[in-house]
């Protein structure tokens, strides 16, 4: 194979070996951020019977339609009705009942007099004008009915596609599964991100901004560890019998004597699909799978890791998900002019903004914004082909993890 290839070649050779997590069946509360392997529909309308919205006296209107301040008229009360009453008794002529919000409307009432717009006298109520039928009243299947969509296939299920299953009676539904990842931080000069008294080595800042990205992409980390510069460790943890779908490695992708990230994924029986990818950062990037694992080999630098897991590992976590595949590029508008040299696929870090219904772009390059300072305030990139030059007001190719 070439040693270094587009982009989009390795993408599709990516894409080849992924296919979505097989779908699993679970109920609607712990389907929260998962992809739906099906359309859901409501089972049930809801509400199941016409109710009150308010607390008040259920009526029939015919009976309060000449009422008057001068002339009221009088309902006896026959029944109270609370939201787990069911099957109240019907109203007849001249009849009300008390029923308070969420309570079913029984049969013969048409309408809800709140409690403050009425008097009470003894067992009746004097109401002294009319109202029309349906106040404060909720149909049947007022808010939803029975059958409509609540999510389709390929969508993540959210908080409130969840509580709407919920109530519309939904039991198990198919979901993919969110896939699994490990991140190994190779290098002796690194020590776990959460030690602070160490000054001889520097925290694995690596293994936050991939976690980082991972989870907020909808990927569980089972693990993130800092690996010294020994191949041995490498390849025990790649022996691995369970490893997950997806393990990054950053870092040690070079070509020194310590730099051993390919050839213990080699030794550990991975199958190299690429071994560099014309990006810039990132042009060391590899990737290797073994079974239905998939490897990615960063380079040490974050703002490298940083553009290969927009470019390379983002559209693999989408398929492993079940979400469509992105088959138009995101557009942004460029709120100031840059230009890339010539010679590679460039990844310019930018701050996104909605700007009313337009997309924009803010660059982060240039000796005036330091890599690290870029990388802090970046929540997206531009994709910028050899020798593009950008002018302010025209649109390029981004991508974020934001949409």
């Amino acid at each position: 194979m070439n040693s270094i290839i587009s982009r989009q070649r390795a993408l599709r050779d990516l894409l080849r070996q992924t296919r979505p997590m097989p779908p699993k069946e679970t109920p609607p509360f712990e389907g929260v951020g998962k992809t739906t392997a099906e359309t859901v529909n409501a089972v049930c309308q809801v509400p199941e019977h016409a109710c009150s919205v308010r607390d008040g006296y259920a009526l029939r209107t015919d009976d309060i339609e000449r009422a008057t301040v001068l002339k009221p008229v009088r309902l006896k009360v026959k029944q109270a009705i609370h939201a787990e009453s069911r099957n109240p008794k019907s109203l007849g002529p001249g009849e009300a009942a008390r029923v308070l919000t969420g309570g079913p409307v029984p049969d013969g009432a048409d309408s809800v007099l709140a409690e403050e717009n009425i008097e009470i006298n003894g067992s009746f109520i004097v109401v002294r004008e009319p109202v029309r039928k349906g106040w404060f009243v909720r149909a049947a299947g007022g808010e939803i009915d029975a059958g409509i969509r609540i999510a389709q296939q390929g969508q993540i299920i959210s908080p409130q596609a969840a509580a709407v299953m919920t109530r519309t009676r939904t039991g198990l539904i198919k979901v993919h599964p969110k896939p699994t990842a490990r991140l190994i931080a190779l290098g002796s000069e690194l020590i776990d991100p959460t030690i602070h008294d160490d000054p001889t080595r520097f925290p694995a800042d690596n293994l936050v901004l991939q976690r980082g990205l991972f989870e907020s992409s909808g990927v569980t980390v089972i693990d993130a560890t800092v690996v010294p510069d020994n191949k041995s460790t490498l390849i025990s943890l790649l022996n691995d019998t369970t490893l997950p779908e997806l393990i990054v490695t950053t870092g040690g992708t070079g070509r020194s004597e310590r730099d051993f990230a390919q050839t213990g994924a080699l030794e550990s029986g991975f199958t190299m699909l690429f071994e560099g990818v014309d990006i810039r950062p990132g042009r060391h990037v590899f990737a290797a799978v073994r079974d239905n694992t998939l490897l990615f080999g960063l380079p040490g630098p974050p703002a490298a890791g940083h553009a290969c897991f927009h470019a390379l590992i983002l559209p693999v976590i989408r398929r492993l998900r079940g979400l469509p595949d992105q088959t138009e590029p995101l557009m942004a508008r460029f709120t100031q002019g840059i230009s890339a040299r010539p010679g590679s696929e460039w990844l310019v870090q930018c701050t996104l903004k909605m700007q009313g219904s337009q997309l924009t772009a803010t660059p982060l390059a240039g000796k005036e914004v330091p890599p690290m300072v870029g990388l802090s305030q970046a929540n997206g990139l531009a994709i910028l082909q050899s020798g593009d030059a950008i002018l302010p007001g025209e649109e390029a190719e981004v991508v974020t993890t934001l949409f």
